[in-house]
């Protein structure tokens, strides 16, 4: 051994160390995606080509469909299941899992056999009777073990295609019957939010008379009544004046309805300083109303629209002002400023953070269209009720729109 080979060892040690450091800080800059779970696989691939089936149906009957009704409906459920295999092949591309490219043998013999229909008076039912069987299945699958047994960014695709199905399921369910109409968003059927604008409208208008009263009355008003009168006055204008603002900030445009809106469900939100809830995936119900959660410290993310992280579109969350149970998760929502940060997080567990950038006040039955029906570029809308309150029928008048922007 020549003199020198000892001299090496050390040198080497420390080459070899300083490969590994590379190797991890390497490792750690690439995509942390857990290994997938064959549950991941088997449900992907299953619902994937249960939507591959039913948009090659819905294709077909918006020429071949006799009535406008079923047209209608093919268009509606195109749209839908289009964004729901989008979401899939995003969790599936994260996993490196392969999804099949068209239906199975025996789904194509289904579109086959509905397709020699077209023309004739047994279309419309038998494409009826087909979207009615693969939405059912759809269900089954969604509540079957694999998304139990699955990850949570699989399992939160299923649970996000859940209530999407079930709206679609009712326009076929019997009679074609095609939704239409912008969704109206009923977040309040309690009044204390409301009731408790009232008091402090009328404490004010209170406080104001007594300043005057101390002000005014008499004919010489001593130093410290006078004081006491200006306190109430600024007091009582303070209470009327220091209202959250109305309409302010510009609105995010939707622009053209972007195709690019896949991306994992949500399932948390965080206002800091405001709020912290639980997000559930919510459409409508057969009256057109969103199905916002039960409980009030949830709130509903509307599963047609765009998921947080998407290239485009509206990410539409929904949260109670108040019910009858008490205040609501949103019941602050009137106080947030415009710049307040907002992060969503996915099933995957990734934050997407945006800062809010506008406020609108909209009657409950005039909200933009655009909110639901996609848009250019990414953006955020928390909705709640606000304004005046109809204890007859127990709804706002009025719903408030916050409007945010991505900030990663």
């Amino acid at each position: 051994m020549s003199p020198r080979e000892p001299r090496r060892a050390p040198a080497a040690r420390i080459a070899t160390f300083l490969l590994l450091v590379v190797a991890a800080v390497l490792g750690a800059m690439q995509p942390a995606y857990a290994a997938p779970r064959q549950p991941d696989a088997d449900y992907l691939n299953a619902a994937h080509q249960l939507n591959l089936t039913t948009i090659g149906a819905a294709q077909a009957a918006k020429t071949q469909g006799r009535t406008a009704c079923v047209r209608r409906a093919a268009a509606r459920i195109e749209r839908d299941h289009r964004k729901l295999a989008a979401q899939e092949l995003e969790v599936a591309r994260r996993f490196g899992i392969k999804l099949a490219t068209e239906p199975s043998t025996a789904q194509r013999q289904q579109l086959n056999a509905v397709a020699s229909k077209a023309g004739t008076s047994g279309y419309d039912p038998a494409w009826l009777a087909l979207q009615r069987q693969l939405h059912q299945q759809y269900l089954t699958l969604i509540d079957g073990p694999l998304p139990k047994a699955a990850s949570p960014a699989v399992e939160s695709v299923a649970n996000a295609a859940r209530p999407v199905v079930q709206m679609d399921l009712r326009m076929v369910a019997g009679p074609c019957r095609a939704e239409t109409g912008t969704p109206t968003v009923p977040t309040g059927d309690g009044g204390q939010v409301a009731a408790a604008e009232q008091a402090r409208t009328r404490a004010a208008l209170v406080l104001f008379g007594i300043g005057v009263l101390l002000l005014l009355v008499g004919k010489k008003v001593p130093v410290r009544r006078r004081l006491l009168g200006v306190a109430a006055v600024a007091l009582a204008l303070a209470m009327v004046f220091g209202k959250p603002p109305g309409n302010t900030g510009e609105v995010p445009q939707a622009g053209a309805i972007a195709d690019s809106e896949a991306a994992v469900p949500p399932v948390k939100l965080a206002m800091p300083g405001f709020l912290e809830a639980t997000v559930t995936p919510v459409a409508t119900a057969r009256d057109g109303e969103l199905q916002v959660p039960r409980s009030t410290a949830d709130v509903g993310w509307w599963a047609a629209g765009a998921a947080p992280g998407s290239a485009g579109g509206t990410v539409l969350l929904a949260g109670h002002v108040d019910t009858a149970r008490g205040r609501g998760v949103f019941a602050a929502l009137s106080q947030v400023p415009v710049g307040a940060r907002v992060a969503v997080t996915d099933g995957d567990g990734d934050d997407h953070w945006y800062r809010i950038v506008a406020r609108r006040t909209y009657q409950q039955d005039a909200l933009p269209a655009d909110l639901f029906r996609g848009a250019a570029k990414p953006r955020l809308a928390l909705v709640t009720c606000t304004g005046s309150y109809d204890r007859l029928k127990q709804r706002y008048s009025q719903n408030l729109v916050l409007y945010g922007v991505p900030l990663d």
